[in-house]
This record gives C-alpha cells, sequence and structure tokens, in this order.
C-alpha cells in the first residue's frame, strides 16, 4: 500500500513538473510590460487597452528628443512639455509632484493628434539587470497609464525600458542614483 501511494506520489510529482516553472522576467512577457490581462505589470490593476491594441506600427517611427522634433513649433512646445519625471528607490509610483507634469503631457498630446510618444522607463545601478529592466518597464507603464486615464490614446503611446543600461548621471552616489530613477518622452510622427 505504502509503495502504491509513493509510486502515485512520485507520477503526479513527474507529470506536474514538480510544481517549477521557469520564471519569465516581466520584460520578456510583452515588450509593453504588460500581462496577459492587458493589466501593467505589478499595477493590481487592470487596463482598458489589451496588446493587441498597442502601438505595433511604430516599430518604423523615428522617435526624437521634445527639443530635437524636426518641426520647430511642436518641439520648442515639447521641450516645455514632456519634462523628465523622477521616481522615489525601488517604486515606479507617480509623486504628486511629478502629476503636473503628465497632465502637461496629456495637453500637449491631445493638441497633435498625430504624434506617436515614447516613454522610457530608467533605474540606477542598484539591482539586478533584470530586476532594473522590469521596474524601468513599470515605470514607462505607469506613466502611459496615467497618460491614458488622462484620454491620450493608447495607440499613441510606446514603453520601453533601459534599466540601469542609460544613467543620465554617472557615479554611485544618492545624488546620481536619484536623476538615474526616471521616466523620459520622445516624440514622434504616428504611421
Amino acid at each position: 500500500m505504502l509503495r502504491t501511494l509513493f509510486a502515485a506520489l512520485l507520477l503526479c510529482l513527474v507529470l506536474t513538473g514538480c510544481g517549477n516553472k521557469e520564471e519569465v522576467p516581466a520584460t520578456e512577457i510583452n515588450p509593453w510590460g504588460l500581462n496577459d490581462d492587458g493589466a501593467i505589470l505589478g499595477s493590481g490593476g487592470g487596463s482598458d487597452y489589451m496588446p493587441g491594441d498597442m502601438p505595433v506600427g511604430m516599430s518604423g517611427t523615428t522617435f526624437y528628443a521634445p527639443g530635437q522634433y524636426p518641426d520647430p513649433k511642436i518641439a520648442a512646445e515639447a521641450q516645455a512639455a514632456l519634462r523628465t519625471l523622477y521616481f522615489k528607490y525601488n517604486s515606479y509610483d507617480i509623486q504628486p509632484a511629478e502629476e503636473a507634469i503628465i497632465q502637461g503631457a496629456a495637453v500637449f498630446m491631445k493638441k497633435y493628434p498625430k504624434l506617436a510618444l515614447k516613454i522610457e522607463g530608467h533605474c540606477d545601478e542598484r539591482g539586478t539587470a533584470e530586476y532594473n529592466m522590469a521596474l524601468g518597464s513599470r515605470r514607462a507603464g505607469a506613466v502611459r497609464e496615467y497618460l491614458a486615464n488622462l484620454g491620450v490614446d493608447g495607440y499613441r503611446l510606446e514603453i520601453v525600458s533601459y534599466g540601469e543600461e542609460q544613467p543620465a548621471v554617472p557615479g554611485n552616489t544618492e545624488e546620481a542614483y536619484a536623476k538615474n530613477r526616471r521616466a523620459e518622452f520622445k516624440i514622434g510622427d504616428l504611421r
């Protein structure tokens, strides 16, 4: 009886793979930082856009730093409206001080409906590369979700995470870390 029970348990473990699944980094799930339900990873909430609605046609879009956009009038407005956002350590929560920047970005995007916006998530160098890529994705995704809630069409918004790979300020001081925990905007023509 004991052997039969042991054999059944062993068979069950073999068939289920011992309950272990390989973890996939958040950035490998999809490039927008969304789970299978369309919710931003780690947000705990849903979303009104699904992965199929994402800006897959933007892959050929050329994105510019706000002040570098080819049209000088739009470039000047973009530079004023699309400022860098900063995050607290190990967080992707939008701080109250940053909400006005996102609101200004939403006004700008509504004024120019033919523009696409890329939101880039960045981290300081602390943490593993995989963790920082996921955190950068969550930061960009939180900004994207905020903009979408303000009425900017989700298909015009793309996110990307650079993790710790593109620091704004070199060094490993608290001041450098604070400047590297950020989200930046790039603009391009909607295709």
